[in-house]
């Protein structure tokens, strides 16, 4: 609703007269200033209640937009409504956590540094990521606009009212030869002008208007007016006139805009984009869950190597002291014990080197939480040792089922083949902005039953006024029109070839994890028996070394390959656990709740809205 206020006025004598001419009307004036006190105390009201209704707007804003989420939710396999509050974010702290009271000496530099740190094992990473992952609650916050935006767009189908008001007071003043006013004398005498004098009228106009609008999906508008005039001359003539009136019209395109299928295309399309919007916020959390597991058993991978390479120096330094034992009885030479030693150093240089790739790999793991990086945090070895003790556990599909449910179970292909025909339907608004505008109006018109009437119960409807029409507008330069007709076309061949690359990306994702399980599963078997092998020529190269008839380079060869077959097999154990959660997402059955928990090969059902996902 909106109300003015506003004072106009003229004056034709000049302005040294203005002083004088206030006095004539000072009684006037005072009466003004009362008006126009009672309403800057309105407006201020006015003001006072608009910002104390900011909140209960916000609170309308996030209720029908939750609701809109909440409908389409259904639409959408594996989506679920109770972590998309983007105002009211989880608060979680380390502090629930257990605290770390153990050294680990082969962590070297940063041996004190994890004494106090909190233990997080993989589910409670993921429900840590799920609450502060910044780029989670930026996904929450785009799905909430996306809803806010068609919120708007559906309230547009619905009765808008509006009402206006505005009020003027205005005053004119003019020489008069046929009065002897005081006034006027006095006015004479100071500016030495012939004998007149000076007279103002005064008048106060108010207009007000009330309507409503309904636009209709097919085109239509119906549209519902009353206005109110009134004006009151304050002096000289003191009559008075209003009128009133009210007037209905109905307006229906029936050529270019017509059909639901025209004029309602951009509420069809923000239907769609939330839809769209539920899909990829879906597909996120897919993604975030399978990242965030990748991420741990990363860091696990950086610390079980810091611990091999521990131990392979702290094997090394052994074989050297007794080397050196050995030479001092003469039995070894200094060539000998000095290829040891440069053994020791570089082995020296790679546990260094993997307790820094360790330390820099929590630390982004922390930032991926949502954690600061210098938050005390690590992470359970029972998840390692959880996964080295179980045996690798191939999905239950073949190749060909897996890329056959590819392209019926992926939220984004759905997304991809929907856009195809997206784009069909804004080649049929395109092809119908070139056809004449040709439009029915109806209207009706009800005055007052007097000139002198302002109010609704004065109208007559006995003097209501009926008319019909056709509005034609011709075509005659469709430039645009013509332009926007040729690039949906184009716009449609690219959504054509868009969703058939989508879909050779997501085959070719499927086809890689795919490699990538059975690459893992052969690094396994293969690291599994060179860890035995190399287990046993450590144990034959130790035992000749101590008889004395061993053979440095032996010791030091197996020492090595013992560490990298170890490191070896921790990587195929992850690599493997990683590619079989990579597959079941890229085939779109991983199923993600609100606090990142998955379940894998969860069959979903083919998105209901994906009728045809082939485009034709």
């Amino acid at each position: 609703m909106q109300a003015s206020l506003y004072f106009s006025g003229t004056l034709k004598v000049g302005a040294l007269l203005k002083p004088l001419c206030l006095k004539r009307v000072g009684l006037n004036r005072v009466v003004l200033k009362r008006v126009a006190f009672k309403h800057a105390s309105l407006l201020v009201a006015i003001s006072l209640l608009s910002s104390c209704t900011a909140a209960w707007n916000q609170q309308a804003a996030d209720k029908a937009s939750y609701a809109l989420i909440e409908e389409k939710s259904s639409l959408v396999p594996g989506m679920s409504t109770n972590d998309i509050i983007v105002d009211s974010p989880r608060l979680m702290t380390l502090d629930q956590y257990p605290s770390n009271t153990a050294t680990f000496d082969f962590l070297g530099n940063l041996a004190n540094s994890e004494n106090g740190a909190h233990i997080i094992n993989l589910e409670q990473a993921l429900d840590l990521a799920f609450a502060l992952n910044k780029d989670y609650q930026l996904q929450r916050e785009r799905l909430y606009l996306q809803a806010l935006s068609l919120t708007a767009d559906r309230y547009r189908y619905t009765p808008i009212f509006s009402a206006s008001a505005n009020s003027s007071y205005a005053w004119d003043t003019r020489l008069s030869e046929d009065t002897t006013d005081t006034f006027a004398q006095d006015a004479d005498a100071l500016i030495s002008l012939p004998a007149s004098a000076v007279a103002t009228d005064e008048r106060l106009r108010t207009d007000a208007t009330l309507g409503t609008r309904l636009l209709l999906r097919g085109g239509g508008q119906i549209a519902l007016n009353l206005t109110s005039n009134f004006l009151k001359f304050v002096t000289g003539d003191l009559d008075s006139t209003a009128s009133s009136a009210l007037v209905g019209s109905f307006t229906q395109p029936l050529l270019r805009g017509a059909g639901s299928d025209i004029a309602a295309e951009t509420l069809m399309q923000a239907e769609r984009d939330l839809l769209y919007q539920l899909r990829e916020f879906t597909r996120y959390r897919q993604t975030l869950a399978v990242r965030i597991a990748t991420q741990y058993y990363t860091v696990l991978e950086a610390r079980d190597t810091v611990r091999n390479n521990f131990a392979g120096l702290s094997a090394t330094l052994s074989s050297l002291e007794r080397e050196r034992a050995f030479q001092a009885e003469g039995l070894r030479t200094p060539g000998q014990v000095g290829r040891l030693e440069q053994s020791s150093l570089q082995r020296d240089r790679a546990w260094a080197l993997a307790i820094t790739r360790y330390a820099n790999a929590l630390d982004s793991f922390k930032i991926l939480l949502g954690l600061r990086a210098d938050a005390r945090l690590m992470l359970d070895d029972q998840e390692m040792l959880r996964m080295s003790e179980g045996n690798l556990v191939p999905p239950d599909i073949t190749l060909e089922q897996a890329l056959e449910l590819t392209v019926n179970n992926r939220l984004d292909l759905f997304t991809q083949a929907d856009r195809i025909a997206d784009r069909a339907r804004k080649l049929d608004v395109a092809a119908n902005a070139f056809k004449p505008g040709l439009a029915m109006v109806l209207r009706a018109s009800v005055p007052a039953n007097s000139n002198n009437s302002a109010t609704l119960s004065d109208l007559d409807f006995r003097l209501t006024d009926y008319s019909a029409g056709l509005e034609l507008d011709i075509p005659v330069d469709q430039m645009s029109e013509r332009t926007a007709y040729r690039r949906a076309l184009i716009d449609y061949e690219v959504a054509v070839r868009a969703y058939e690359s989508a879909v050779d990306n997501a085959k070719l994702g499927v086809l890689d994890a795919w490699r990538a399980l059975e690459q893992a599963e052969r690094n396994y078997e293969i690291s599994m028996a060179s860890v035995r092998i190399n287990e046993r020529r450590v144990e034959e190269a130790e035992l000749r070394a101590e008889l004395g008839t061993g053979n440095i380079q032996d010791t030091v060869d197996a020492q090595n390959d013992l560490i990298n077959s170890r490191t070896q097999l921790t990587s195929a154990i992850i690599d493997h656990n990683v590619a079989k959660l990579a597959l079941w997402r890229d085939v779109g059955l991983l199923s993600v709740s609100d606090n990142g928990r998955w379940q894998e090969g969860a069959v979903e059902q083919t998105d209901p809205t994906n009728n045809n996902p082939t485009p034709l």
